[in-house]
């Protein structure tokens, strides 16, 4: 977490008391959020991909971003986001977004497809036969 201090300077958590104390308190609600998940997926006995478990916690991140993003607003009493997100601002994180985003061509994106189905028939597998 970044916090910039009376001068406009950045301060990192190393450096920043309440900063540490932000990002613990983040930290338990994103927890708090995340247990009822967790609880179900143990009780199924299911095994959840990390690849998903980080998809959850990201989520349940911007999740709580939003919603205190929206309480703030809210107690100063924004009523219209052109007053704090301008045009160019969705533009620029648009154009940001864009080049965060990996094209591939047809047949490389085919052949990825099939290699992780691939990939998951033989994880398959060794579930049905853990001796194998």
């Amino acid at each position: 977490m970044k916090l910039v201090d009376a001068d406009g300077n950045e301060i990192t958590s190393k450096e920043n008391v309440d900063a540490k104390e932000l990002e613990k308190q983040m930290s338990q609600k994103i927890e708090t959020l995340l247990e009822p998940v967790m609880n179900k997926i143990k009780l199924s006995g299911a095994q959840v991909p990390q690849e998903q478990l980080m998809q959850l916690s990201s989520a349940a991140q911007q999740m709580l971003h939003n919603r205190m993003i929206y309480n703030l607003l809210q107690k100063v009493g924004v009523e219209d986001l052109d007053q704090v997100l301008s045009e160019d601002d969705v533009e620029e994180l648009s154009t940001s977004l864009k080049n965060q985003v990996k094209m591939v061509d047809g047949d490389e994106g085919q052949n990825a497809q099939q290699q992780m189905k691939q990939k998951m028939k033989e994880m398959q597998q060794q579930q049905d036969n853990p001796e194998a």
